[in-house]
C-alpha cells in the first residue's frame, strides 16, 4: 500500500508520475487499482501504464451528488473561500461548519 500527499494543485501529470515511480512499484501481480472519475485519473499513459504492468483500472460509479450529504457542504465552503479569497487552511480556521 501507498499514500501520497500533495500540497499542490493535482494535475495528470502528477497522478502519472505517483503512479509509475510510486504505485506500481509495491503493488503485486495482477491487482485491480480503483479510481475515481477526475479528469487527471482518466489520461491515456496513465491507463497504458497501469496496463502494462498487469494490474486492472477500474473507475468507481458516477454518483448523483444530491444523495451525497457532504456535497453541499463542500460546495457551500467552495463559495466562501472564492469569495474570502482564502486558502483551504485559512478557510477551516476561519469556519466551522
Amino acid at each position: 500500500m501507498t499514500v501520497g500527499l500533495f500540497i499542490v494543485r493535482i494535475t495528470a501529470n502528477i497522478v502519472y508520475a505517483w503512479v509509475t515511480q510510486d504505485l506500481l512499484p509495491k503493488l503485486l501481480p495482477a491487482c485491480v487499482i480503483v479510481m475515481d472519475n477526475a479528469t487527471f485519473h482518466k489520461r491515456q499513459d496513465i491507463q497504458t501504464a497501469i496496463a502494462h504492468a498487469g494490474h486492472t483500472l477500474e473507475y468507481l460509479p458516477s454518483y448523483f451528488s444530491g444523495i451525497n450529504d457532504i456535497e453541499p457542504k463542500w460546495a457551500q465552503a467552495k463559495v466562501i473561500r472564492k469569495r474570502k479569497g482564502c486558502s483551504i487552511e485559512q478557510l477551516f480556521a476561519a469556519y466551522v461548519f
